[in-house]
Order: structure tokens, then sequence, then C-alpha cells
């Protein structure tokens, strides 16, 4: 299909209430969806100031269902509503949109939900999606990452159409880098430090094969291969280096049999170990390594120190996503150091801690880097039984050294942190972290603002959003 909406009215805003509740932990709590998109200026200051010379904006994705959900697998379904604020001369606004995608618009005709789950599909009757409505079993939901390339503001989903939008959230469409086509792609993606290509995968999970992509500086597709796989895999994100592409595959895989009698799309097989490829850049025969079983869905970064790949990842020991039957290992950042010439691979634990959604200074992507940002959760969160993802501090990892500082908000909930470079030529962190806070004795939501050398300080700013934010998965900052 060609971009479904660029060229027509958008419609109208969202501006009723979510009138559903669920059981679920991952659509209750801050984890529920909220209704209303909004346009808001001027957001009030709680405490320190915005810094005047801040210009651009944050924004953040999220999977904030519209309708009550036929089946749900946080983080793996959703349609997607990004959250933007904008700053400039030590002022902030706020906006909110839905993305809106085939999807989600067929489903509001219907006035319900008509899709499964990526883990259990669910058939559509054709005659509810009208004549531009996703085909399903699994809608197409834009809502885990957004990113800007080459001028383009981009939503993405789990290896499926990347829908555009304005800088002001409105859709154009589904994006087709350039090509006249749609194009597939992973929800992570990251961008060459030398050609200022961005790199992009897409996963099948129907046949054994996972699509490179190499978009130029102007947003244009300009390469895609396939790699072969053993089988029908999952792989929500990978590492770019100077001169790699690290895939790591771990058993997570699709079994279509399985689903057909009633179990789980996805299947967590760990005979099958973890596979690790090195892909060139410059096309030579992909390197595989062979390890234990575990799986990643996210990597802080990865570069090459001489000879040797290091990676630095949030490792899993297991697949475990929704509601667990027994005791579920932490997750941890570990690191792991590929030495292609001998084979081999060592890994060792960068932190003891539960975390997840690691992130960097952007601008040292696929180069050596050394600070790591990451969500945790500590004592002073009063909440009870918290479900996955639900986190209360922020810690500042220096890789090399293994030191760490942290800042503990206490009783409220925080999200991915994102940094904003002070300038171009800094410090590797001579910058600020952008987070939300939610307080779950209030109701409300905040926008933290910390330094990111000094993330054990009070916050830089305390920016009051004007309704509640839900958690949600990926942002990052888009320069003014």
């Amino acid at each position: 299909m060609s971009t479904a909406l660029a060229g027509t009215a958008m419609p109208p805003l969202d501006t009723a209430a979510i009138d559903w509740v669920s059981e679920d932990p991952h659509l209750s709590g801050n984890f529920a969806p909220i209704g209303p998109e909004i346009d808001a200026a001027d957001l009030p200051v709680t405490a320190g100031r915005i810094p005047p010379d801040l210009r651009g904006a944050h924004m953040r994705n999220g999977p904030n269902p519209r309708f009550k959900p036929i089946a749900y697998a946080y983080p793996m379904d959703g349609d997607g509503m990004v959250h933007a604020v904008f700053f400039e001369g030590g002022r902030a606004r706020y906006r909110n949109r839905y993305v809106r995608t085939r999807g989600l618009a067929a489903e509001r005709r219907a006035g319900r939900a008509l899709y499964g789950s990526l883990f259990h599909p669910v058939p559509v009757d054709p005659a509810l999606l009208g004549e531009d409505g996703e085909p399903g079993p699994i809608k197409t939901g834009a809502f885990i990452n957004v990113l800007q390339h080459g001028g383009h503001l981009i939503a993405f989903g789990e290896a499926q159409p990347a829908y555009e939008m304005t800088m002001e959230l409105d859709t154009i469409g589904e994006w087709t880098a350039g090509t006249g086509e749609v194009v597939e792609m992973g929800a992570h993606n990251r961008r060459h430090p030398v050609t200022g290509d961005l790199y992009a995968i897409a996963y099948s999970a129907l046949e054994p094969v996972v699509r490179v992509h190499r978009i130029d500086a102007a947003g244009t597709l300009r390469d895609s291969f396939p790699v072969p796989l053993a089988a029908p895999s999952m792989i929500h994100d990978f590492v770019l280096t100077e001169r790699h592409l690290v895939l790591l595959i771990g058993p997570a895989v699709f079994d279509m049999e399985a689903a057909g009698k009633g179990g789980s799309f996805l299947q967590w097989r760990p005979s099958l170990g973890t596979r690790i490829g090195l892909v060139p850049l410059d096309g030579g025969a992909v390197t595989w390594l062979e390890a234990e079983p575990f799986f990643v869905f996210h990597f802080a970064n990865g570069f090459e120190r001489g000879r040797r790949i290091v990676l630095d990842y949030v490792r899993h020991d297991g697949l475990h996503v929704g509601p667990s039957s027994g005791p579920v290992p932490p997750p941890m950042l570990h690191r792991m150091v590929i030495d292609p010439a001998a084979r081999s691979l060592r890994e060792e634990r960068l932190a003891d801690f539960v975390t997840e959604f690691p992130r960097i200074n952007d601008a040292r992507t696929a180069r050596e880097s050394r600070f790591i940002y990451l969500p945790t959760r500590t004592g002073t969160l009063a909440m009870e039984r918290p479900p996955s993802s639900t986190f209360n501090a922020v810690v500042k990892v220096d890789a090399e050294t293994g030191a760490t500082r942290q800042h503990d908000a206490g009783n409220r909930v925080l999200g991915e942190p994102v940094f904003i470079p002070r300038a171009a030529s800094g410090a590797e962190d001579d910058g600020y972290l952008i987070t939300y806070a939610y307080d779950p004795s209030t109701g409300t939501s905040d926008l933290l603002l910390l330094d990111a050398a000094r993330i054990e300080e009070a916050p830089v700013a305390v920016i009051r959003m004007p309704q509640r934010v839900p958690q949600g998965l990926h942002g990052n900052w888009m320069p003014g």
C-alpha cells in the first residue's frame, strides 16, 4: 500500500477519555493509556529552571492502545502515542498525538479492538477493515520508538511498516524512504558516525531471515540485503560499529504450529542456544559465533577496540514477556568482548541491579563510549509488587571503572533516560538527561531534567505536565 494518509485531511483530535479498564498490570496504573490529544503552552516549572539555550524537542513513543485489547503482551503490542515537549528560550510546550496507522483507523471505524497480539494473532473479518485497513491478524502499531533522520520524523513498531509524522506530530503515512514502496523496519535503528547512514533491520515472523537496510543521510533507502537465520527469530535490537553490524540471535523463535494449537506464537527454545552474527559493512561474509542461551532486548552501544568488538547490553536469561509463573532472574547490564580472529567471546556483568532501557550519548554510537545511563528500582519505591519495567531511579555507570552515580526519585516512577548534549564538541557526559516521572500518590507526571555529569544532584528543572504521561518505551532528542 502507498502512504495511506498522505494528502488527506487529518481526523479531528481525540478528546475522549479511555473508557475501559484492565487487570493486566501493563495496562493499569501508569501503564494505563490516556485518550485526550492536547496542546499546552508555557508548562509550569516547579523546581529549578529550563536552561535558556536548550532548543529542540524531546519526543517519546508508547503503546497506548485506544481500545481494550483482545490480547496484549507488553512491550510488543499497542497503537502508538507520541508525547513531545518543545523547548526554546527557557520555556516549554507540550503536544501529544496518536500515530494514525491503518490498523487504528480500522478499529476507530469499528469502535473496538479487531486485532490480536504479536504472540496470539487473531484473524480479522475483512468486512470490518474497510478499503485501506490493515489486513492482520497482527496490527501494525508504530508504538515503540520515534526518530528523526534526513529531515523525516519516523515512528517505529516491531519489524513493521514505519510511519512518518510532521514535527508537530500529524501523521503523514507509511514511510517509503524515497522508494515508492513501504519499508518494513525494526524498532531500533543506528546511525553510522562517519557516513551518517542509518542502519535498520526487519526480521520475519514467518521466514528464517532478517533484512538489513542502509538508508543514506538524506533519508533514501540505498541498500537492502537478507541475512539467513536458522529459524524465524525475534531480533528487537542490534549493534553497529564502524565496520560491522552485529546481530545477537537469542532462541526466541516464531512457531505457527504452536499458535495453531492455542500456544504462543513466540516460543523460547533454549536448546537452540544464542548465535552472534558479525556482518561486515563492506559486504563480506557473515561470521557466526555460538553462546549459551540468553536474550537481549536493548543494547547500549557497540564499538571496535583494536581488533576486538565490544558490546554493552542488558542481558535476560530468558524471554519473559507478560505474567510469569515463577521467579525470573532480573535483567542486568553486561559487556561482551568478541575476538573475531580467534572466534572467541568473553562476557562480564557490569552492574548488579535490575535494569532495562540503557542509553548513551548518541554522538558516541558505534564509537568508544564510557558512560551508560539506565533506570533501576530501589527500596524507596513504595509500590507493592510493581510490574516489570517499573523504575524509580537513574544510574550512571562508568563502564571502564565500574563506578556508579544515582538519582533516586523516591516513590515516583521513571522512564527511559535520554541524553541531550550541551555542546556538540563537549565531554561525553556534558549534557542533560531527560525522563518522565509519575507520582502515584497524586496521579501527576513531571518531566525531569538532570545534569548528566552529576545526576545525584537535584534536577536542573522539574516541569509539570498538563496531563498524566503513561509509561512508554523509547524516545529521542530532536535538536532545534
